[in-house]
């Protein structure tokens, strides 16, 4: 009997032995997929935790649509547009797109599993490594183009499995189709595509390289990718800014030892001995089945980050799933004879290890007993360079806390001025996150326009009429004295447990620009 790697005609698109016969994955699969819907979707929807800060970004982008944004590619604001066309302005128009992503990635995973040769158990043990995973518990709990990156990187891995599969160069049309998608997305999917340059440089995969499908493959990712290309040509290149600031001020260097412990930290510590096996599953060649270049795919992505050594370890959460799908199949291979024993003990591990990190992936906790949580576990890494960085509570969850309090406060302090006023102001606030709030919240309370100038919100101004009376969110009394002739404190605004860079933020009320708005517009962009 064949072994559940065997192929006895590679060329045909018939799973790889007897193991995988029947058309459907295991039953566990497709519960997995089902739970995971319900847990990435619900804690963020019934807790105490609102929209995260780059959600109102991606509404506001939404709002505008267009062919870039300084800090990212169209993708993800079409996408929220289409959600929100559909479901309304609320919160499930933004989480459910995510829960799905997340839910598909799962379904996937136990698919391309069952597909290299796992049984029903090995197709659990690969999805399992997903829902355990703290990485994957928050990008599908939130809206955000990380999201569509994730999954859209799976789909290229497994589409490149099937170019060897199948013996079908044509298929690296649809790789072309799935990168030009994911650069649409993300622009550092461009990671992605010289990771899989290189891994077919250096091995036998390189003979793709002489024929035309991968080249008219690319050529299609760069047609996709056009239109934002142009935008960005027609901007002055915005985002090559963009990143270079936060290549400079944002990012924390990170020794390599401490880069790897956060890998395996946010994949989840159970799953480590998984994605090794999955490595080691395409490093070994099998008859005319060679996926090596896969292998050195996931290697440079690695390196890449570890050698980096950046602080933000979601940058290749996307090369996991392809590697966990693998790992369940030789698992599968290694634990089918008398280590079968073996198995209860492996899904224990898995979940066991992954407990402790649930409530640091997961918002079950409220706000105040997740600070004692984290304090205790010592967890509360900090991802992003500058001063007041750190906070009591992980970013991914202390940037969901405050927003409407902040619009209360500005609110309040509109309502200070006189009638005749109030339909003159506009509103100044220092940070995206702030902007898409005020208008997220604000505008049925009456406080629009809105101005920022970071990153692409810099692009929607300045005001087009002169400005008399303004409300300002942030700065001091002293650095607005020199932008405006009268300067009054109208609100604070505080609150516990949110990043401190925003916390203790005073409210201006301020009149008369000493120079036009439009004039001192330029000095005040800033794209990081």
């Amino acid at each position: 009997m064949p072994s559940p790697c065997h192929t006895t005609n590679p060329g045909t698109t018939q799973p790889f032995g007897a193991a995988l016969a029947g058309p459907a994955a295991a039953p566990a699969v497709w519960a997995m997929a089902a739970a995971a819907l319900l847990i990435f979707l619900l804690p963020g929807m019934l807790g105490a935790y609102g929209m995260f800060i780059d959600e109102y970004y991606y509404a506001s982008c939404a709002a505008r649509p267009d062919w870039g944004y300084v800090d990212h590619p169209p993708g993800a604001p079409l996408a929220l547009n289409v959600s929100l066309a559909l479901l309304g302005e609320g919160l499930l128009a933004l989480r459910l797109p995510a829960a799905l992503l997340g839910a598909s990635l799962v379904l996937g995973v136990g698919l391309l599993s069952r597909r290299l040769g796992a049984d029903h158990w090995g197709q659990a043990v690969a999805c399992l490594a997903i829902v355990a995973a703290p990485i994957y518990q928050i990008i599908f709990g939130v809206f955000a183009m990380n999201a569509f990156e994730v999954v859209l990187w799976f789909a290229v891995g497994w589409t490149v499995i099937e170019v060897e599969r199948r013996r079908a160069p044509r298929l690296w049309l649809l790789v072309g189709l799935l990168v030009g998608t994911a650069l649409m997305f993300k622009h550092t999917s461009v990671l992605l595509v010289a990771a899989l340059a290189i891994g077919l440089v250096v091995t036998p995969g390189r003979r793709h390289l002489r024929g035309r499908y991968l080249w008219l493959g690319a050529l299609l990712s760069l047609v996709l990718l056009g239109p934002n290309l142009i935008w960005q040509a027609s901007h002055g290149w915005p985002s090559l800014e963009f990143y270079r600031n936060a290549d400079l001020s944002k990012n924390i260097e990170t020794p390599v030892h401490i880069g790897f412990l956060l890998q395996v930290l946010v994949t989840g510590p159970g799953a480590l001995p998984l994605w090794v096996l999955g490595l080691v599953f395409f490093l070994r060649r099998r008859g005319d089945l060679d996926l090596r270049h896969l292998a050195w795919l996931s290697i440079v992505l690695l390196v890449l980050m570890l050698a980096s050594q950046k602080s933000r370890p979601d940058r290749i959460a996307g090369m996991y799933p392809v590697l966990f799908a693998a790992g369940g199949a030789l698992l599968t291979r290694l634990t089918s004879s008398r280590a079968r024993r073996l198995r209860p003990a492996i899904v224990a591990w898995l979940v066991v290890s992954a407990l402790p990190l649930v409530p640091l992936g997961l918002p079950i906790l409220p706000p105040a007993l997740l600070a004692r949580y984290a304090a205790s576990t010592g967890f509360v890494p900090q991802i992003e360079a500058g001063p007041g960085k750190a906070a009591s509570l992980p970013q991914w969850f202390a940037d969901r806390l405050g927003w409407e309090r902040l619009v209360d406060v500005v609110e309040g302090a509109r309502d200070r001025l006189p009638p005749t006023e109030r339909g003159e102001v506009v509103y100044f606030v220092p940070s995206y996150g702030h902007a898409g709030a005020l208008e997220w919240h604000g505008k049925e309370r009456g406080l629009v326009p809105v101005y920022c100038t970071q990153n692409t919100w810099y692009l929607w101004g300045p005001p087009p009429r002169p400005v008399t009376v303004a409300i300002v969110v942030g700065n001091t009394a002293g650095s607005l004295a020199t932008m405006f002739e009268h300067v009054e404190q109208a609100g604070y605004y505080e609150h516990d447990h949110i990043m401190p860079w925003r916390n203790r933020t005073a409210v201006w009320i301020v009149r008369g620009p000493r120079e036009p708005i439009a004039r001192m517009w330029p000095q005040w962009k800033h794209y990081e």
